[in-house]
């Protein structure tokens, strides 16, 4: 029973990777794309900006898409 517990524990925990990860990057496209559109921005705003937007989306989805996929899937 431990055993078929810990995959399917391994497998959540894949899928909610996969799912905060893939926000975080389309976030990350939309900031990018909202730039291009305003401009005026340098090079370094761009980048530092990307990266704040990806860990700050990263910090927030990580828990919600967690918690939904274990109650989702709970026995």
């Amino acid at each position: 029973m431990q055993a078929k517990r810990a995959t399917a524990d391994k497998s959540i925990l894949r899928m909610s990777a996969l799912c905060y990860i893939g926000t975080s990057l389309g976030i990350v496209a939309l900031f990018l794309t909202l730039t291009q559109i305003v401009g005026g921005y340098s090079k370094a705003a761009l980048v530092g900006g990307a990266i704040w937007s990806f860990i700050l989306s990263m910090i927030v989805t990580m828990p919600l898409y967690t918690a939904f996929l274990k109650r989702r899937f709970a026995e």
